[in-house]
């Protein structure tokens, strides 16, 4: 790590309600990498920017989902995201189906997007879709842009009792999930999903070409999340076992071919939770390749607070002369080794309050520190070791202007009309604040005031639509000492607030 890099990571200041501390130095690289809760990470790269495509969670479990986004970042750290990536979708309406007396309630969910791929001037997306009776499929979506909108190929859509449309409905490209396509250097691609499963695609792409196979591993048991990458010859295929805080990875090697026949090294598992650093169940996620380098950096999903309050982490993948891969030792530093943060200046505040602050919340799980032993060994044969692990979660002001991504302000569950105030110190000039909101995917409506006195107060702006995106940025704020943001509608927390 060099020395202009942990001069940049000088940004925020650490503050308590009613005084000032002084900012801390050489703060690690802010861990999860993204400011919300999002799962199943892939990240491609093109032209110049990185485009991570996931599952967004919202805390409602796996029956309901936030819609599909795409955030996307220059340089790896700062991230951002605008608008959904296809439309065609009321994501939070909520459908009846059923007879009378059993009917049942079901929502459209987006999970589990492969890596993006891109041929000729299109952009190919291979996301998994429930319909709200959880009827699923992996589909085949195109664009001119990686950041959509995207559209459905072989169809003109997927609907949910609306008979009249039903036969000009889309077909998936298979009946299942955790669809992700890898293309070989002659251009043929394939794509690899849940339970080992493997096939060709089509010349177009949009179909999967000859019979499917499925791959052998060393370890068996239930998997998902799979995906391939090839380096230096040798392909590389990665899937998971367990769930949860026991998400494990293991590894297969190929010297032939995409579809194998496959080997397993020695060391066949790459990681596990890291009981010591607070990382659990490192799950379903991708391998990126830095362009022109031989980087190559592993983004997963990590366990959160539980059920559907997943973020992304990530580490470098890092080989042995033999070309296996090293075991990763999961931890919050991330790609700090080999990226740098934007520059841009951030005014510091002097001190934040708010409305309210929500209860501590301890969150507490079960990990099995010898799970790599269990799999595929029948359990009287293998002792288990069982440590009992939990997290405690505050949510502070303060937290929202920490410089970490895997902290939030949140109000208390009482508080009607939440705000949150900042307070500079004395008056400055505020070119723009940033929101990053919680459950953002979900959409906010908000109002911002200034003031130069805390007495007379001017609002600067005041958003009524609910837009997908963040951060939430409101410009040519001027001069001010303090802020305060009133939460109108949507989720009562904040990720991170910045001022430049």
């Amino acid at each position: 790590m060099n020395n202009n890099f942990l001069k940049s990571l000088e940004l925020l200041c650490l503050l308590f309600i009613g005084y000032q501390v002084e900012a801390q130095q050489n703060l690690p690289l802010p861990q999860p990498v993204i400011p919300d809760y999002v799962a199943d990470p892939s990240v491609s790269y093109f032209n110049g920017t990185y485009y991570l495509y996931g599952t967004s969670d919202i805390d409602h479990g796996l029956l309901e989902m936030g819609p599909p986004v795409v955030w996307t970042s220059k340089d790896l750290v700062n991230w951002s995201y605008k608008g959904v990536l296809f439309k065609g979708f009321d994501w939070q309406k909520a459908h009846t189906f059923g007879p009378e007396g059993k009917k049942k309630t079901g929502y459209f969910r987006y999970w589990a997007p492969g890596a993006v791929i891109k041929k000729d001037k299109l952009y190919h997306l291979y996301p998994t879709i429930l319909k709200p009776d959880n009827k699923l499929g992996t589909y085949h979506l195109t664009s001119k842009s990686p950041e959509g909108p995207f559209e459905f190929s072989n169809g003109k859509g997927i609907f949910f009792n609306e008979p009249e449309k039903e036969k000009e409905e889309t077909q998936p490209v298979f009946a299942d999930i955790d669809g992700d396509p890898f293309v070989d250097d002659d251009g043929q691609a394939y794509i690899y999903w849940r339970r080992r499963k493997a096939a060709k695609l089509s010349k177009d792409w949009k179909t999967i070409d000859g019979a499917e196979v499925t791959i052998p591993t060393k370890r068996g048991g239930y998997s998902e999340g799979p995906f391939l990458f090839k380096r230096k010859g040798i392909y590389y295929y990665l899937y998971t076992l367990s769930g949860g805080a026991n998400y494990v990875y293991a590894y297969m090697m190929s010297k032939t071919g995409p579809l194998g026949p496959f080997f397993a090294p020695d060391q066949d598992m790459i990681t596990k939770s890291n009981i010591e650093k607070g990382v659990w169940g490192p799950g379903h996620g991708n391998v990126l390749h830095i362009p022109k380098t031989d980087d190559y950096l592993f983004f997963y999903l990590e366990y959160g607070q539980g059920n559907t309050t997943r973020q992304v982490y990530v580490n470098r993948l890092q080989f042995n002369a033999d070309g296996t891969i090293k075991p990763v030792e999961v931890t919050t530093t991330g790609i700090s080794e080999i990226t740098n943060l934007n520059k841009k200046a951030l005014i510091r505040p002097a001190k934040v309050t708010a409305s309210s602050v929500r209860r501590d919340t301890i969150i507490k799980t079960t990990i099995d520190t010898v799970i790599e032993k269990l799999i595929n060994m029948p359990p009287k044969f293998v002792e288990s070791e069982l440590a009992n692990v939990q997290r405690t979660m505050d949510f502070k002001p303060e937290n929202a202007i920490d410089g970490s991504n895997g902290t939030f302000w949140m109000c208390d569950t009482a508080d009607k009309q939440p705000w949150y105030q900042i307070d500079l110190g004395l008056v400055k000039r505020v070119k723009s604040l940033e929101l990053f909101f919680l459950k953002s995917t979900l959409g906010h409506t908000f109002k911002i005031e200034k003031s130069e006195d805390g007495k007379e107060w001017q609002t600067v702006n005041t958003a009524m639509s609910e837009l997908i995106q963040s951060p939430e940025i409101i410009n040519k704020i001027g001069k001010t000492r303090f802020l305060k943001l009133t939460i109108l509608s949507g989720a009562p927390g904040l990720w991170e607030i910045k001022m430049y």
